[in-house]
């Protein structure tokens, strides 16, 4: 107990550093016409009135916007039409705000599953890696879903393991509730959820090692109340077949066929040239964990299927683009924390081994994380763009 009081102590500080960060970057001016625009015209048009229906119109009347983000997203476009009537004003600024607070938010989640995991020395760590997390910083100060969608899935797995570990029935029931609408947030935050959530239910069996009747209709609820939410939307269930034929359509379009593909092992190069000392070390773990099973927890194997199956669903498609797994980002930093303690568990030293790495650490991503995303002026975190921010290729 007084352990976990200590974790929570330490906790403030770090989320106050993390939240601190995100708002002196948060300074963006120049907006893309591309996915920040209809975002921001989609909340616009759903908060002047008219109905979810407008922005349905929108884009299926225009084939145009076949391309740009869908209204299949309905929890991040309802965010973003309801901040805006709260703050009184819809600008590409509003939205970059919300995904400002939703990358604070993050930075909290990845406490809550360190917690859950491993306790609250190890989730300190992974905090303090994920506060000066580059892709984070980056896609935090942007009008993209990137943010909100890495929150909503972080949410899933936290409530996930929060009702495993309950031991009464009216809380387990609460915390099964909380993981089914978080987890329909996901869905209708980003379609690509549609991928990780295999690798999510096989978290959820590694945990419990059962399936069961009941375990399947819990798993089928979230897309089941995704497509039913849209439908309730839209007013009919014809409506969300026919712009997921649109976009499935689009799959092989231009820009994802020449700056989205390549070999498996791509998003991980990036990773390495975005966050490279913690990308290193969650390899390491993984490979470590995988051949001295005996050394680890149950849960540093578990944690480590979830990270790298998350990322694997994305190597073999056009989609590879590291802010797609934006929510690995958050796991290879628990988990690179869980097995650096767990490798220097012991030694007298660790805690001035362990400061001097995250102190390391900090300086180096935020350096690339300026050299990148504010002097580099990246807005869509593909190799080319990368690259050319590091002068690696000719700009």
């Amino acid at each position: 107990m007084q352990e976990d009081l200590t974790g929570r102590h330490l906790l403030t500080p770090l989320l106050i550093v993390a939240a601190a960060i995100r708002i002196a970057v948060h300074n963006v001016s120049d907006w893309s016409r591309a996915d920040e625009t209809v975002y921001l015209l989609y909340a616009k048009a759903l908060a002047a009135g008219g109905g979810y229906a407008k922005v349905i119109r929108m884009f299926v009347d225009d084939p145009g916007m076949w391309v740009f983000p869908h209204p299949l997203r309905w929890s991040w476009i309802g965010a973003t039409s309801l901040f805006c009537a709260v703050r009184g004003e819809c600008t590409h600024r509003t939205l970059a705000t919300l995904a400002t607070a939703a990358g604070i938010l993050a930075v909290g989640l990845t406490y809550w599953i360190g917690r859950e995991l491993f306790g609250p020395e190890i989730a300190l760590i992974a905090t303090a890696l994920a506060a000066t997390s580059p892709l984070q910083l980056a896609l935090g100060r942007r009008a993209l879903v990137d943010e909100f969608f890495c929150a909503a899935v972080l949410a899933s797995i936290a409530t996930l393991l929060l009702h495993l570990r309950a031991t009464d029935r009216r809380s387990r029931i609460a915390w099964l509730v909380a993981w089914i609408a978080a987890t329909t947030i996901a869905f209708g935050a980003k379609e690509q959820f549609l991928l990780l959530y295999p690798v999510v239910l096989l978290f959820w069996w590694l945990r419990t090692r059962r399936i069961g009747w009941r375990e399947v209709v819990v798993w089928m609820l979230p897309p089941f109340l995704y497509v039913a939410i849209f439908s309730l939307l839209a007013g009919d269930v014809r409506t969300f077949f026919q712009i997921a034929r649109i976009t499935t359509s689009t799959i092989g379009a231009p820009y994802a066929v020449q700056f989205q593909s390549g070999p498996p092992h791509r998003l991980i190069l990036d990773s390495l040239a975005i966050a490279p000392i913690v990308t290193l070390l969650a390899i390491v773990a993984m490979v470590a964990i995988a051949m001295r099973r005996e050394a680890f927890a149950p849960e540093h194997r578990h944690l480590a299927i979830l990270a790298a199956g998350m990322i694997a669903v994305h190597a073999f498609l056009p989609s590879q683009n590291v802010r797609y797994i934006v929510s690995a980002d958050s796991l290879m930093r628990i988990l690179v924390a869980a097995f650096v303690f767990a490798e220097l568990r012991g030694k007298k030293w660790m805690p001035a081994v362990i400061g001097a790495g995250l102190a390391i650490n900090a300086l180096v991503e935020l350096k690339l994380f300026h050299q990148i995303f504010i002097a580099g002026q990246v807005y869509d975190p593909v190799t080319d763009n990368i690259m050319r921010a590091l002068r690696m290729l000719p700009r």
